[in-house]
């Protein structure tokens, strides 16, 4: 597993005392001056996807696009059916057993009663609630923007119906081809496509098919570079550059989030790759863009090290193209006094079925207020 080095640049130019004090060993967020404030941009895969899309309506003011990669539609787990209206566990039913199918038989009798897909009318709807009660941005936002997304046909967590239940969503809300598309593949298992893996790792390489950690699967292509093409297409380099390790920055980000509550799952470090040319210090040029990138359940850095902010690919195709990339990072989070972890975070997912709190899926959840502060943080005022 490659190691860390400490960037030199304005971001992570020292620790200080302030960052000391909340108990971290990275620098704080700084904000980046070449970054265009018009320009930013989400992805994820898997609970990043989700979370990805979630980000993407409830702040549709400051998010140009998205890319979502085996995620699903806004608010899935409230789609609720009756039978479950009194179940305390009924979001995580409803995301384990009909938004994924990670775990539909497990629910036996439930089963039986859920929906055997989730409804884009019913998400739409959901999406037209919340702005009107005030809770998330106007819709409306969404209608001029791009999205990518993606689903391999081998893929047995999330179904083909959850994904055109997204792209239903995102239609539904005024988006269409080309600046839609959805993409699919005939080998691909869940997973972040990549080009190659390059890096070493302490997991099994994986082919286009396969399933496991660190879930990067060699399938001949770069999903980050399909959906970063698709996201900012006007003079997109056709090469990928050479990503610079020093270039990749470590940050503190646990001033963005209450560390004394446990429930938000989120790491006190997060990364940050900076291209040469998006350096306060670097010669005039173009403004930078921002892209926010989501990792999935079993794929934050604390369990596979820098695998996904490393090896996703994001990093070259930024460097060639002017793109500042964050990576925001989850951390489980387990009850003692519940073994199966369907009332917590084991497997430090991004939170889109609601075990950080009710608010997880509007502007003022804990992960989603934590991430819209890094991004505030780095763009110039």
């Amino acid at each position: 597993m490659r190691q860390w080095t400490p960037i030199t640049v304005a971001i992570a130019i020292a620790l200080t005392a302030t960052a000391a004090a909340r108990g971290s060993e990275s620098p704080p967020l700084a904000t980046l001056a070449r970054l265009d404030p018009s320009s930013v941009t989400v992805s994820g895969i898997s609970s990043g996807g989700f979370f990805a899309h979630q980000f993407h309506v409830a702040f549709s003011s400051l998010v140009e696009g998205a890319g979502i990669i085996a995620g699903g539609p806004y608010a899935c787990a409230e789609q609720i059916p009756w039978a479950l209206g009194f179940n305390p566990l009924a979001r995580v039913t409803i995301a384990l057993g009909v938004c994924t199918r990670y775990a539909r038989g497990a629910f036996d009798p439930f089963d039986l009663w859920l929906p055997d897909a989730p409804d884009a009318e019913e998400a739409i709807a959901a999406v037209r609630a919340e702005h009107a009660a005030d809770r998330i941005d106007d819709p409306a936002n969404l209608a001029d923007d791009r999205v990518w997304l993606f689903l391999g046909d081998a893929d047995g967590i999330v179904p083909l119906a959850t994904m055109q239940a997204l792209e239903g969503v995102y239609a539904g809300l005024g988006l269409t081809d080309p600046a839609l598309e959805f993409e699919r593949n005939a080998e691909a298992n869940h997973g972040l496509p990549i080009e190659e893996f390059t890096g070493t790792t302490e997991h099994t390489k994986l082919g286009c098919g396969d399933y496991g950690p660190p879930f990067l699967i060699d399938c001949d292509f770069d999903a980050a570079e399909r959906l970063l093409r698709h996201l900012y297409p006007a003079g997109f380099a056709e090469e990928p550059g050479i990503p610079d390790p020093d270039r990749l920055a470590a940050f503190d980000q646990s001033e963005f989030f209450d560390a004394d509550d446990p429930s938000v799952s989120l790491a006190a470090t997060g990364f940050l790759y900076v291209p040469e040319t998006c350096r306060d210090d670097a010669p005039p040029g173009e403004p930078c863009r921002l892209h926010v990138a989501f990792h999935g359940c079993q794929q934050y850095a604390g369990l596979i090290g820098d695998d996904f902010y490393m090896d996703g690919g994001y990093n070259r195709w930024a460097e060639a193209n002017r793109i500042v990339v964050l990576y925001p990072q989850t951390t489980p989070w387990e009850r003692a006094l519940d073994p199966t972890g369907l009332t917590a975070n084991p497997k430090g997912c991004w939170d889109w079925w609601g075990y950080s709190g009710p608010d997880y899926f509007r502007r003022e959840g804990q992960q989603m207020q934590a991430v819209h502060g890094m991004i505030e943080r780095l763009l110039p005022q």
